[in-house]
């Protein structure tokens, strides 16, 4: 079989792109923090041997304002085009061909708002301002995603009902959170996931968090699973062998609380995507869940009304990294309405040739499914704005 990825040039829908600050514009985007990540940047830049100091200068530097195949797929950070500007990226999309996606912030913004420091609320208010307005060029092609901290309902109930007021339809939550120490499917819950469908609004974890294991210390002394990471221009080892293994366990222990819990039976179109946490833990989890619901099937028959792995495949879109058997995914579980595409621009990690790369996955599943990848299937989680 053949696919041909060029007749999806203008569809494309891409679940993960990435707002990449600068050293000289991360205090625009994110206040204090910003401050903080732009002197730590110098001060690495300063300690480095004269190799890695300039890996860190080109990675850091203002956006370039070249346009063409080459500087959009091979540069890669702050120094790529479109990395930064709102008129810049709707160029890059252009080029790629891409309809609409999400734009993410770098991981440390993450990691901040959605963390018990007193930094988390400010940096939270002051990233969700940003990146408001930056998309504010074009809302429905720039789907700016907002960061919600969630260890207190009424905090994250507060600033989503502010940032709807200003347009935003996306939100990033932490699948490590307990909010209020409550179960994220406990009715307490209720108000935020109603807000959340009767908004038209698409919840979203996203790789970048911290919290969900009781101790950090797992890969400690065992230097082949905890390295760190030492050129962060590679499209390799951006994490440590740990790190990248237990990715998906978050996103799997939220989901599994959210399905049998309830949630998506009480608010059916409540749209819900899993980004760059990879996909290879769908199809288990779907039918682990199946077989929870058969054997507690008298408990949970006046809560579920369909099976786990209908809720899955109804409510929930994952993306796939690049380096995933996709093809083999769909032939062994099925779920094959939730796999959509994602660059991951402009990190590293997300490499230089990424359609390709799907395209040959998803050669053995012919056009139809290579379509439904790359335009229809996230149209669930990336709706147009009406």
């Amino acid at each position: 079989m053949t696919v041909d990825t060029s007749v999806f040039h203008g569809q494309m829908l891409d679940l993960d792109t990435h707002l990449c600050p600068s050293r000289d514009t991360y205090e625009i985007a994110a206040g204090e923090l910003g401050r903080h990540f732009s002197e730590g940047l110098r001060q690495a830049m300063e300690k480095a041997n004269k190799e890695d100091a300039a890996k860190i200068a080109a990675m850091t530097g203002n956006e370039s304002s070249v346009f063409d195949e080459y500087s959009i797929w091979h540069i890669k950070g702050a120094a790529a085009p479109g990395a930064f500007t709102s008129a810049g990226r709707l160029k890059v999309f252009d080029k790629m061909g891409v309809k609409r996606g999400f734009i993410f912030s770098d991981p440390g913004v993450q990691i901040a708002v959605s963390s018990s420091d007193p930094i988390a609320i400010p940096t939270m208010h002051h990233w969700n301002d940003f990146v408001l307005d930056y998309g504010r060029e074009n809302l429905d092609r720039l789907r700016v995603a907002a960061i919600l901290n969630t260890f207190k309902r009424d905090v994250a109930v507060a600033e989503a009902q502010r940032v709807l007021k200003m347009g935003g339809r996306t939100f990033v939550i932490s699948s490590a959170v307990v909010p209020d120490e409550q179960s994220p499917a406990s009715a307490n819950m209720d108000p935020f996931w109603g807000l959340m469908q009767e908004s038209n609004s698409t919840v979203l974890v996203h790789a970048g968090e911290q919290g969900f294991m009781a101790s950090p210390n797992w890969a400690t002394g065992v230097d082949h699973l905890g390295f760190q990471p030492d050129d962060i221009a590679s499209e390799g080892e951006q994490i440590n062998t740990y790190s990248l293994a237990t990715i998906h366990y978050p996103v799997m222990n939220l989901l599994t609380t959210m399905i049998l819990g309830g949630v998506f039976e009480k608010f059916p179109r409540l749209r819900f995507g899993a980004i760059e946490l990879g996909a290879q833990w769908l199809g288990p989890l779907s039918i682990y869940l199946d077989q929870m619901a058969d054997i507690y099937q008298d408990r949970l028959k006046s809560v579920l009304s369909l099976k786990p792995s209908e809720y899955i495949r109804r409510n929930v879109r994952v993306t796939p990294y690049r380096f995933e058997p996709i093809d083999r995914m769909i032939k062994n579980y099925g779920l094959a309405e939730c796999y959509c595409y994602s660059s991951d621009f402009p990190h590293p990690e997300g490499g230089t040739h990424p359609v390709q790369e799907f395209a040959d996955w998803i050669k053995p599943l012919g056009q139809k499914q290579a379509e439904s990848f790359f335009v229809s299937n996230a149209d669930w989680v990336l709706p147009a704005l009406t």
